[in-house]
């Protein structure tokens, strides 16, 4: 009984994240006004930047909300954040008033997304203190495989609707599904937590179960755990919204023609996805520290394999290294998820979450930046892909670090 009220608990979280996934189908949801307007592409690809940020601070306030009322009550909230600015979006946007897509799409969308991701995984992994990675892998990977569902659903409505109807109807589907799943979501009390596994059960090498007293942000702000923690994640980050980012135009110069270099980067999307559960269990079963050293050799072995498959002119090899990489790409939301929730316990789990969420917002302009310096000046991507490359390297190093600095932290 036990099992099924927290599998239904999960599953509402999963449908939460499947719903708010959107905000990585930009490109999907970007194309019709790219036709309609004229606009050039900084003008769409910024919105993706604000969106990003949005995200960020978002994830803040929704904890915040979360703590001082419910999830439900957050969610409700950002589902009505979510509406209206699909409804701004489709009823004012013109093609003077690019402006009004940063504030509506990207703003407040981007905020309310940021709001309804830390209070769903919150209210889910608190739940599953003997499966925190289990459990984040799996909302994790409902939040990125979300994109391709709801991107083929979005291009449908387009031509059936033309897109200012269809953004009507997608933000009203959407915020009715994240207010019908809230029903089922909230963080267990005293009473429900006390009745939960226990870490020492399953925790595989005992990691979950000496994690540390409940610490609020300024008490984990104080550890140097989190520091080498969210550099490890900075730079692991890079790597993955550098390669992403520049996924297609990679296997372009690898030699692939249109339709292959397009289904590479369907395969990145796709080990991305999975790369999000298999983090979790690898959490589970190894612990911080080692999976995050497997994590970022995963990013390293990408790169390189990416590199040499931009030397030798080979798609195949690009294949292996999008594979390889994706999966590590994939996993590094999901070692976060899980390294909150065991180093500083449930209590703060959503704040400290969104606060470690922050390193984003850099990554998001070196990781891209690398790589299309690397295009402009030298006229391809070995040198961006290679920098890459030696990023990953660092996270291995930033691996250990983390390790040997939690172990301390609870030791002391």
């Amino acid at each position: 009984m036990a099992w099924r009220r927290r599998g239904v608990r999960l599953a509402a979280g999963c449908l939460v994240m499947a719903a708010i996934g959107f905000i990585y189908g930009w490109s999907v949801f970007s194309a019709p006004l790219a036709q309609e307007f004229g606009w050039e592409p900084t003008v769409l690809s910024f919105t993706f930047t604000v969106l990003m940020w949005a995200f960020c601070a978002g994830g803040i306030v929704g904890a915040k909300v979360a703590a001082r009322t419910s999830a439900r009550t957050t969610l409700a909230i950002a589902a009505a954040g979510m509406f209206v600015a699909f409804v701004l979006s489709a009823l004012f946007m013109r093609q003077d008033t690019p402006w009004l897509l940063y504030a509506a799409y990207g703003g407040l969308g981007g905020c309310s997304v940021g709001m309804a991701y830390t209070a769903t995984m919150g209210a889910s992994v608190a739940w599953f203190p003997d499966k925190a990675g289990l459990a984040s892998g799996a909302l994790l990977l409902c939040y990125g495989a979300s994109t391709l569902v709801l991107g083929s659903v979005a291009t449908g409505l387009f031509a059936a609707l033309g897109w200012r109807r269809a953004f009507v109807v997608l933000a009203a589907a959407l915020a009715l599904v994240v207010v019908v799943a809230s029903l089922a979501l909230h963080r267990p009390t005293d009473a429900e937590a006390s009745a939960l596994p226990r870490p020492e059960a399953s925790a595989g090498r005992g990691e979950a179960a000496q994690a540390g007293a409940d610490r609020d942000t300024k008490g984990m702000l104080a550890t140097p755990a989190f520091w080498s923690y969210a550099g490890w994640m900075f730079l692991a980050s890079c790597i993955g919204l550098g390669f992403i980012g520049s996924a297609n135009q990679i296997a372009l110069e690898s030699g692939a023609d249109v339709a292959v270099a397009v289904g590479l980067v369907g395969l990145l999307s796709v080990c991305n996805g999975a790369g999000r559960l298999v983090g979790g269990l690898l959490f589970d079963v190894l612990g911080t520290g080692r999976a995050m050293a497997v994590v970022a050799a995963s990013h390293f072995l990408g790169c390189a394999l990416a590199v040499g498959a931009l030397v030798a002119a080979s798609v195949p090899l690009m294949a292996v290294a999008v594979l390889v990489g994706g999966i590590g790409i994939g996993g590094v939301s999901a070692l976060g998820s899980g390294f909150m929730a065991t180093a500083f316990g449930p209590k703060h789990y959503a704040e400290n979450l969104s606060v470690l969420n922050l390193v984003l917002i850099p990554a998001a302009l070196v990781g891209p930046s690398v790589m299309g310096t690397s295009a402009t000046v030298a006229g391809s991507y070995v040198f961006g892909t290679a920098a890459l490359a030696a990023l990953g390297a660092g996270a291995l190093g930033l691996s250990a670090l983390t390790a040997l600095l939690l172990s301390r932290m609870r030791q002391g």
